[in-house]
């Protein structure tokens, strides 16, 4: 397999650059109350833009990724209390996509209007912050990926599927190239995965 060293820092320098401009452009920074629905549907259509090409970035990482084998550890008792008061939630970026379940209740129930004016923009900020952190710990994720992955493949997982991303042409010229970087560049180190255990 090729080198990817110079693909990824470029791809990481102009996810990262996207992603901060993204909120620094929102004043996300800032921390604000409310924000304006059309700003909030702005920035969350760039960010969920965004996190494709992140989610794609940390896979190709985590194929390039050499492991060691794993060392047994001592395992933990999750009911156990712990001293304190309790710690604050966080939301966290999930690299892998979530499976598609039922629908929910919610949607077979009555139309609602939807409210007028200003809304919340902590869960936006909470969005774009989770991606900052991705971001800055990528490497570790990408780690831990790569164990899901050779997990996969012992168990004969069929080959993930990678669907070029749809308006490229709407990007800035930066995200595009990398967009289809990212693309090419999967469904080559794809290449050499085991068949599906059909049996």
């Amino acid at each position: 397999m090729t080198d990817l060293t110079d693909f990824f820092s470029h791809a990481y320098s102009t996810i990262a650059r996207a992603v901060a401009e993204a909120g620094v452009n929102a004043d996300l920074f800032k921390h604000p109350e409310l924000i304006p629905k059309t700003l909030k549907r702005r920035v969350s259509a760039e960010l969920k833009r965004l996190a494709v090409l992140l989610r794609r970035l940390i896979f190709l990482m985590a194929l390039q990724v050499e492991l060691a084998p794993v060392k047994p550890r001592p395992g933990s008792n999750y009911f156990e209390k712990a001293e304190g008061e309790p710690a604050a939630r966080k939301v966290v970026f999930s690299v892998l996509p979530a499976p598609a379940g039922e629908t929910p209740d919610f949607l077979d129930g009555p139309i609602t209007v939807p409210t007028r004016g200003p809304v919340p923009a902590a869960p936006l900020i909470a969005r774009w912050e989770a991606m900052l952190e991705t971001l800055k710990f990528c490497n570790r994720r990408a780690k831990c990926l790569a164990r899901t992955i050779q997990r996969w493949k012992a168990d004969g997982e069929a080959r993930p599927y990678i669907a070029p991303i749809q308006k490229t042409y709407a990007m800035p010229a930066a995200l595009g190239i990398v967009s289809g970087g990212l693309t090419v560049q999967l469904i080559e180190a794809l290449r050499d995965w085991p068949a599906a255990d059909t049996s």
